[in-house]
C-alpha cells in the first residue's frame, strides 16, 4: 500500500479516536456512584495514588498479609508515565465489599480510555471468595461507562463473572502466554534427578567451576544494598531492557514484606549476577535477574538459579514462578496454566469505527506498531473459536473451556 494511502488511514484513525473521545465525554453520569444489579451495589472509581493508598486497612480486614493485593504493591507495579491507576471500590449498604484494580494505558501523554490488568497471579480483586464475582461484575459495568475497552489477563476460573457484560458490550477472548511455573520437590537431589542428564551435568559443572574461581553465592541481602548493587550491574547486564521497567521491578520488590534478594559475586566482591522477587506462602515469584554480559560463557544465569532453587527447597518452597517466563534449560521443566486475555469493548459507533480503522492500519503497519494496535483490535488468527476448529482433537479442552466461556458467534 502506498504512503499516501497509509497516511489517509492514520488520519482516519485519529479522526475516529477524537470522535470516540467526544462521545465518551458526554457520559458524565459515569463519574457518580452507580447502583449496579439487583443486589443494590454501588461502585466508585478512585484514581488518586494517595486515596488508593488509604484503602490498605480494608484489604487487611480480608488477609493479615495482603501481599500482591496491597494498594502499595499495585501502585509500585505502575510505570507512572505509561499508566494511570484506577481502583473500583464496590460497596453495599455502606459496607465495602471489595476492590478491583486496573490501570489505564497512556500513550504520548494521552489517556487512551483502555483499561488493563494482569490477574494471572490473583492480584486484580481484593474481596472475599463469596463476593469476588459480584465485585468483578459491578466493577466491569462501571468501567464500561468510563472506558472504551477493557483488557484483562485472567485465569480460567475468572472467566465466568465476565459473562454478564455481553448484554451491553462486545466480549472476546484470546489465549495469552502465562508465567512459567516450576514445581519444586522435597530435596535438591530430587530436583536434579528430574532434569535431563545433560542439564544435570551442566548444573554441577557450573557450580564446581564457580567455586574454584572463588565466586560466592549470597542467599540474602539488605534491600538498600541489593538496589545499590543492581544499579551498578544494570549498565553492563545482558538483556537489561528498559531503565524505567528496571526501577519498577525494584519498587515492586520493596512493596513486598517477604523478599528474595540473592546474588553471585566474585572473590573481590564484584557482583556478576543478582535476582529479586518475593515469597507468598510456599510459592516464590522471581521477578527479575541481572547477569553480567561478560560472563556469558560461565552460564551464570543457570548457576545462580541452581543456588536459588537449592535455598528455596531448604525453606520449604514448593513452587517457583518466573515472572513472564524462564529461559532454557529450566523452561523445559516448567508448566504453564491456562491464561486468557478478555477483550471487552463498548458498542458505541465511534469506538467501533475506530477499531475498524485500527484493524486496517494494523495490516500494513510495521511489526512494532502492529503489536501495539493489538491492544485495540486483537489478531484475528488467535481467536479461540478458530483454534478449536483447527484442532478438533482438543475436544476435551474445548468442552472444559466452554463450561466457562459465554456463547460467541462462530
Amino acid at each position: 500500500m502506498g504512503k499516501h494511502n497509509q497516511l489517509d488511514l492514520l488520519l482516519c484513525l485519529a479522526s475516529t479516536f477524537q470522535a470516540s473521545q467526544r462521545w465518551l465525554s458526554t457520559q458524565d453520569d459515569a463519574a457518580q456512584p452507580q447502583s449496579l444489579g439487583s443486589r443494590r451495589c454501588s461502585a466508585t472509581i478512585v484514581s488518586s495514588p494517595s486515596e488508593i493508598a488509604e484503602l490498605e486497612p480494608f484489604v487487611r480486614t480480608l488477609v493479615t498479609d495482603p501481599g500482591m493485593l496491597a494498594p502499595r504493591f499495585f501502585l509500585a507495579s505502575l510505570v507512572v508515565h505509561r499508566w494511570e491507576p484506577h481502583v473500583v471500590v464496590v460497596s453495599r449498604d455502606q459496607r465495602v465489599l471489595g476492590l478491583f484494580y486496573c490501570k489505564e494505558l497512556v500513550l504520548a501523554g494521552v489517556r487512551t480510555r483502555i483499561a488493563y490488568f494482569d490477574d494471572a497471579l490473583g492480584a486484580m480483586v481484593a474481596a472475599s471468595p463469596e463476593e469476588a464475582g459480584l465485585v468483578i461484575r459491578s466493577a466491569v459495568e462501571l468501567l464500561l461507562k468510563r472506558m472504551f475497552g477493557l483488557r484483562f489477563l485472567v485465569p480460567l476460573g475468572r472467566l465466568a463473572p465476565l459473562w454478564s457484560v455481553q448484554s451491553v458490550a462486545d466480549l472476546d477472548f484470546r489465549r495469552a502466554e502465562p508465567h512459567d511455573h516450576l514445581e519444586l520437590p522435597r530435596t535438591y537431589d530430587e530436583f536434579l534427578a528430574k532434569l535431563g542428564p545433560c542439564t544435570r551435568r551442566n548444573f554441577r559443572r557450573y557450580r564446581r567451576r564457580s567455586e574454584l574461581a572463588g565466586n560466592e553465592f549470597v542467599p540474602d541481602q539488605a534491600f538498600p544494598d541489593f538496589c545499590s548493587a543492581a544499579r551498578r550491574l544494570f549498565p553492563k547486564a545482558a538483556y537489561a531492557g528498559d531503565r524505567g521497567n528496571f526501577e519498577r521491578c525494584l519498587a515492586m520488590i520493596e512493596a513486598m514484606p517477604s523478599r528474595v534478594l540473592v546474588g553471585l559475586r566474585r572473590k573481590g566482591g564484584e557482583w556478576i549476577s543478582l535476582a529479586g522477587g518475593w515469597h507468598i506462602g510456599d510459592r516464590t515469584i522471581l521477578l527479575a535477574q541481572l547477569n553480567d554480559r561478560d560472563c556469558g560463557r560461565a552460564s551464570i544465569s543457570s548457576l545462580l538459579r541452581s543456588y536459588l532453587i537449592e535455598a528455596l527447597i531448604g525453606r520449604g518452597t514448593r513452587e517457583l514462578i518466573f515472572w513472564a517466563n524462564s529461559s532454557d534449560p529450566l523452561s523445559w521443566h516448567c508448566t504453564s496454566p491456562e491464561i486468557f486475555v478478555a477483550y471487552i469493548d463498548s458498542r458505541s459507533l465511534p469506538w467501533r469505527l475506530f477499531r475498524r480503522a485500527t484493524a486496517i492500519v494494523g495490516k500494513v503497519a510495521p511489526r512494532k506498531l502492529s503489536k501495539l494496535l493489538e491492544w485495540i483490535v486483537p489478531d484475528e488468527g488467535a481467536k479461540l473459536t478458530q483454534l478449536w476448529r483447527e484442532h478438533p482433537s482438543h475436544e476435551q479442552q474445548r468442552l472444559r473451556l466452554e463450561a466457562h466461556l459465554p456463547e460467541v458467534d462462530r
